[in-house]
């Protein structure tokens, strides 16, 4: 088988999209402070160490702080000094450079293996880095040192990971428990994810434990308030979120909170939870965006235009703005202005399904060739965007049937990029259609040569081998390299199945087509399943399998196409 290329709530929610609940200790603007610079060292620097710390000293003070870095970094290098090490471990901590101050934390440790703060740097930067397993340890020393300990972090980016690893984090979080059964940030930690599993009976009553002793702990009150929302209980987590804003004016997630649940019942307190929000939170664009979308729900239109404008200041928020009005402007059906926004919708990650929209709109309303004239406008105003939109007007050529067209697009795009993948995959399609096996080798091999475990190539050519020509030991072999690559594959167990089909062996082919269909009942392996189960005896099940793939594909040619030549059509 050949592979293929709201509602303001919903809104706001998209917008949020899927955010650690608990992730570092937050701070307002005005409380935040520049890491701490070592103590000088008591034995002289060379001279050009000495100017390159100096120039380090002067960027920190003047908040270049990227600068400062690359300074100390390249000194930590050069000395393998205690204090330059400590401070470009502590900058890098405070930068979010993670790999840089993992280095430098475990230099430090080398130094002084009992610094709850090596432990903590290095916990930290390990859990962003998507290593929370790797970073309990380290965490659980900053506990055993005294120091002031984060699991939450941790468990929060343990939650985004496979349940194996989620499961070894909560024994592992289960242990330090028992060893520390007053410790509030294992208490919390273990209660969000207790919450992220649905437990919420059990999150609520572990969460309680902690706020009977801190009460104003704010990721408690998150966790808390977000817990009983889980359980319907709304009205008692709005009223804990408005006295845990009260408790924590400056924390933004509490806060946030409060806005978005707002937006279900009171517009314009929702509205005065965002301007403070965006008051506290200036440089923060998305907060901006989601004010803009509650002023425009209440048609304050002078407002949401002055914030659009503001947003238009940084393309990729503007981007970002105009991306969710077009979903808003769909969702009242008034496509021109949705197609309007999405025009605008010009940076990335926004271009991608903004485009999209934009050509679905467009070929419902306008038709083919309208949408391919945007799209080309489009393509020419836009070229480090070409790519793509090549794509999408060879989608639309594609679905009209016009494969020479589509392929001649194709050929102009990789004229000149002609190691582009997409795109030489994509023409490979149009040469299948036309019946040009050359051409679809070609491309395919060209994929291949540059990428030998690139199993959609492989499989393609192998499947195009098999339909194409009388050249079916290659196609096979092609095919097992594939399958090699991504053994589970239903695309690749059909490909495999058919070339056993055609080749003669029906019993084996049988077997391989039923694994393919077990996994998806796409009408390409209801057709391939069909024939083979026909040709086996079995014309009942055969008529069945068809039959599902028609319910889910009425139109399809490969079906049709197969009870044309069955001689099935009107049986």
């Amino acid at each position: 088988m050949r592979s293929v290329l709201p509602s303001l709530l919903f809104t706001l929610t998209l917008l949020s999209g899927c955010a650690s609940l608990v992730s570092e200790p937050e701070t307002s603007p005005s409380e935040e402070a520049r890491p701490t610079v070592s103590e000088k060292p008591l034995r002289p620097f060379p001279e050009d160490t000495f100017f390159d710390l100096l120039v380090a000293e002067v960027a920190l003070r003047y908040h270049d702080l990227d600068t400062a870095l690359d300074n100390y970094s390249y000194q930590a290098d050069k000395t393998s000094d205690r204090g330059v090490i400590t401070t470009t471990a502590r900058l890098a901590q405070y930068l979010n450079r993670d790999q840089v101050a993992q280095k430098y934390a475990q230099q430090w440790l080398q130094f002084e293996p009992e610094s709850a703060e090596a432990h903590y740097i290095l916990a930290s930067s390990l859990s962003r880095s998507q290593r929370p397993l790797d970073a309990f340890p380290h965490m659980a020393k900053v506990m055993e040192l005294g120091g002031e300990s984060n699991f939450a972090a941790l468990a929060a980016t343990v939650l985004s990971r496979s349940e194996a690893e989620q499961s070894t984090f909560l024994q592992q979080l289960n242990t330090q428990l028992d060893r520390y059964p007053g410790e509030n940030s294992l208490k919390i930690a273990k209660a969000l994810m207790l919450q992220y599993q649905q437990q919420e009976t059990a999150a609520l009553a572990l969460i309680q434990q902690v706020l009977i002793d801190e009460p104003d702990n704010p990721h408690a009150l998150l966790i808390e308030t977000r817990t009983l929302a889980q359980l319907g209980r709304d009205d008692e987590a709005l009223t804990r979120l408005r006295y845990a804003v009260d408790q924590n004016p400056n924390h933004k997630r509490l806060r946030h909170d409060l806005a978005r649940r707002l937006v279900k019942t009171d517009l314009y307190q929702a509205k005065a939870q965002y301007e403070l929000l965006v008051r506290q939170n200036p440089d923060d664009n998305d907060l901006l965006l989601e004010l803009m979308l509650i002023n425009r729900e209440l048609s304050n239109t002078d407002e949401a235009a002055q914030q659009l404008e503001s947003l238009s200041d940084t393309p990729a928020h503007s981007s970002r703005a105009h991306y969710v009005l077009g979903r808003l402007a769909e969702e009242d059906r008034n496509w021109p202005e949705a197609i309007a926004h999405y025009e605008q919708a010009v940076t990335n990650p926004e271009f991608n399904p903004a485009s999209q929209r934009l050509a679905s709109i467009s070929l419902s309303i306008d038709g083919a060739e309208k949408t391919l004239e945007r799209l080309q406008s489009l393509r020419l105003r836009m070229p480090e965007h070409s790519s793509l939109i090549y794509l999408l007007e060879a989608e639309i050529l594609r679905k009209e049937t016009q494969y020479q067209r589509g392929y001649d697009l194709l050929s102009s795009a990789l004229a000149t990029t002609p190691d582009d993948e997409q795109l030489r995959y994509a023409r490979s399609l149009f040469s299948e259609k036309l019946g040009n096996l050359d051409g679809v080798e070609t491309d395919l091999r060209h994929i291949i040569a540059r990428d030998p475990e690139n199993a959609t190539a492989l499989n393609a050519l192998g499947y195009s081998l098999a339909n194409l020509s009388s050249r079916l030991d290659e196609a096979e072999t092609l095919v097992k390299r594939a399958l090699l690559i991504e053994p589970e594959d239903a695309a690749i167990i059909d490909s495999y199945g058919w070339i056993l089909f055609l080749k003669g062996n029906i019993d084996g082919a049988v077997k391989v087509l039923e694994k393919a269909y077990s996994k998806s009942q796409d009408h390409e392996i209801a057709a391939h399943f069909g024939e083979a189960l026909w040709n086996s005896g079995d014309e009942q099940r055969a008529k069945t399998v068809w039959k599902a793939g028609l319910k889910d594909t009425p139109n399809s040619p490969i079906i049709f196409d197969t009870l044309r030549r069955l001689k099935l059509l009107n049986d």
